[in-house]
């Protein structure tokens, strides 16, 4: 009968074990997800202001000197979750755009 108890808690003892173990890698598992999701995010964004920039060189003949002005072709800034920065040189010279997201 003592056996039975003793073999009866440390199965107990496995499954809340294993059960904090699953917990835990998911918990991990969602965490590594965002960070990754969050730099394809800032990516994505990246490039479709590079696309928009494109566009306004091919057809007025050269890049804005203002970031916001590529608004004209669709792109949409949150100016709440992300920063950019936006190096214009010369008309001809296609600017630098960095996207950082706010935590």
């Amino acid at each position: 009968m003592r056996r039975n108890v003793s073999i009866i808690l440390v199965s107990k003892f496995v499954i809340a074990l294993l059960t904090m173990f699953v917990i835990f890698y998911t918990i991990f598992g969602m965490v590594v997800f965002t960070d990754k999701n969050a730099d394809r995010r800032t990516d994505n964004i990246k490039k479709i202001i590079d696309k928009a920039l494109v566009q306004c060189y091919a057809l007025e003949g050269g890049y804005p000197m203002d970031i916001k002005y590529v608004a004209k072709y669709g792109v949409i800034f949150d100016d709440d979750k992300y920063v950019y920065h936006y190096e214009w040189i010369a008309v001809n010279v296609k600017p630098t755009v960095i996207v950082f997201e706010l935590n």
